[in-house]
């Protein structure tokens, strides 16, 4: 067991006063409905496959979420759930986690932001609706990590399809589902509110918000009791979102810091200051913390402290995506996508991944574009960690496989660089960053120096081009993996590149749709 950093985790009562002003309305996310098609993607241009798939993977993911789903019509799945995967046998991923649920329902938000006033904005208001009521129900659900009165019980990772605890063995607790939750149904609240702006004055406004978010202690509404859990249990040791390994770990204290950086703002739209000054404390802490994750040794970051482990893993680059801040929010995250210390640990995981599968090597063999050479960076399939072992089926000696979610999420980490750049109109590289833009611009001419750089400098220009096209490759690796209806599953195989694992999985959607809307926010610029 890990040492577990203590402070002051009293609990506080705090004063009520009901007040929401209007809050800024983001949106950068289109989707829209599809007939069902059959798709050859080797055949289509990338932009064009995006497009259809864009949509397949929408619906897909959709069809895992009840009410309305098609893979959970008629099986006994609560109105509200999520199911990781349509899979129940080999493996058995039929059951909702709260960390998946709530990353699928932040994109099901963004699908409705993008038009509230049409029919579609209609359906997937009732089901966010469905899914805080029946998150609200969780909470309360006495279970094998503990009971609401003490929060203990809200660190429960995953509840059976219908609602109920799942009792079996597993790793328990996990602390990343309640700040995911409360950032989810925090981002649904100011998409409601900006599409609904009359409501603050109706009559039914407190009765509306107060399921949400009420200033009562000991809180009983949903965002407040999330915050709280992840105000007073962010410094416990717990598992990892990988659910393997015990201790303090990076994805887990980036999402922490974010919800309450997020909740201090919510609490105080609410009047309610002395929660909003105890969770701007918290954050600071686990900002500070978050500090020692960077290995100088390594040249990396690492996911857990104190681990046995090389420390590079996906959920640095999860940690980063899901952990930076919210459009309209002043407070940057300690580890953005585009800070160098994230930058050079994708550096460090593609260098391994590449070497590590076969399908890697085989898709450089036959790549017949000349930028592709020896230390350049490019896309390539990724997976999980160096040490996985597991195959999607089970543990297996010859280790584990390329994941499509987090092949999806290197390239968003590198489309949202190139935004942040392009916006900022500097690129400004240290000795932390500089094997990564080496790397970057290994087929260039340019001498690839530390300073800082603007839209006067080629250097400048030729970083955000290969940034643009080097996520496009990662979701060309994406696109020749994925099957002829556009189906993703958990991983595919690491020498024969085929799918496998549990099909249809709901994240693996969640994650390319994610990096598209990434690509557009780009484009756009």
């Amino acid at each position: 067991m890990l040492p577990q950093l203590v402070l002051l985790t009293g609990f506080v009562h705090y004063s009520y006063t009901f007040s929401i002003p209007p809050l800024p309305h983001l949106s950068t996310f289109v989707g829209a409905s599809h007939a069902h098609t059959q798709q050859h993607p080797l055949q289509d241009t990338l932009d064009s496959w995006i497009e259809k798939e864009e949509r397949i993977a929408l619906d897909k993911l959709l069809a895992n979420v009840a009410p309305g789903g098609s893979n959970v019509k008629g099986k006994g799945v609560a109105d509200g759930t999520v199911i990781a995967s349509p899979s129940q046998t080999a493996p058995d991923y039929w059951f909702q986690w709260v960390r998946d649920a709530a990353i699928t329902m932040d994109t099901v938000v963004d699908t409705y932001a993008e038009d509230p006033s049409s029919p579609r904005a209609s359906s997937l208001s009732t089901i966010l609706d469905a899914y805080a009521s029946l998150q609200r129900n969780i909470q309360h659900t006495s279970n094998p990590s503990g009971t609401f009165d003490d929060l203990s019980g809200l660190g429960e990772p995953k509840f059976q399809v219908d609602g109920k605890p799942f009792t079996g063995s597993w790793g328990r607790p996990q602390r990343d589902g309640p700040a995911l939750r409360a950032l989810t149904l925090m981002h649904y609240l100011r998409e409601y509110n900006a599409s609904h702006p009359s409501l603050w004055s109706s009559a039914s406004s407190a009765d509306f918000f107060r399921p949400f978010y009420a200033v009562e202690m000991p809180p009983r509404s949903v965002i407040k009791a999330d915050l709280e859990y992840v105000s007073h249990f962010w410094n416990q040791s717990s598992f990892d979102l990988w659910e393997e390994v015990e201790g303090l770990h990076f994805f887990n204290l980036m999402v922490s810091a974010k919800s309450l950086r997020e909740g201090s703002s919510l609490a105080r739209t609410f009047e309610d200051f002395g929660a909003a000054e105890w969770y701007e404390k918290q954050a600071g802490y686990i900002e500070n913390l978050l500090g020692k994750f960077w290995n100088a040794q390594k040249g990396h970051l690492v996911e857990t402290l104190w681990s046995k482990r090389s420390g590079l893993d996906c959920a640095l680059l999860l940690g980063s995506l899901h952990g930076q801040a919210s459009d309209g929010y002043a407070h940057e995250a300690v580890y953005p996508p585009w800070s160098e210390e994230i930058l050079v640990s994708l550096l460090a995981l593609v260098r391994d991944q590449r070497d590590r599968f076969p399908i890697n090597s085989r898709s450089s063999d036959e790549d017949q574009d000349d930028d592709i050479k020896e230390g350049s960076f490019d896309g390539t399939g990724i997976g999980r960690y160096p040490e996985d072992v597991y195959d999607g089926y089970g543990n297996s000696n010859r280790g584990g496989n390329p994941w499509f979610l987090c092949t999806s999420s290197a390239a968003d980490i590198l489309y949202r660089t190139a935004s942040h750049m392009s916006i900022a109109g500097n690129l400004t590289i240290t000795n932390v960053g500089l094997p990564f833009y080496e790397s970057l611009l290994a087929t260039s001419s340019l001498d690839v120096n530390v300073g800082t750089f603007g839209p006067s400098d080629a250097l400048f220009h030729s970083v955000v081009e290969r940034l643009q096209f080097t996520a496009d490759q990662f979701l060309e690796v994406v696109r020749s993996h994925v099957d002829a209806e556009g189906s993703m599953s958990e991983q595919f195989d690491r020498v024969t590149g085929y799918m496998r694992g549990a099909a249809d999985l709901t994240w693996s959607y969640g994650a390319f749709l994610h990096a598209v809307r990434a690509r557009k926010v780009l484009l756009a610029l």
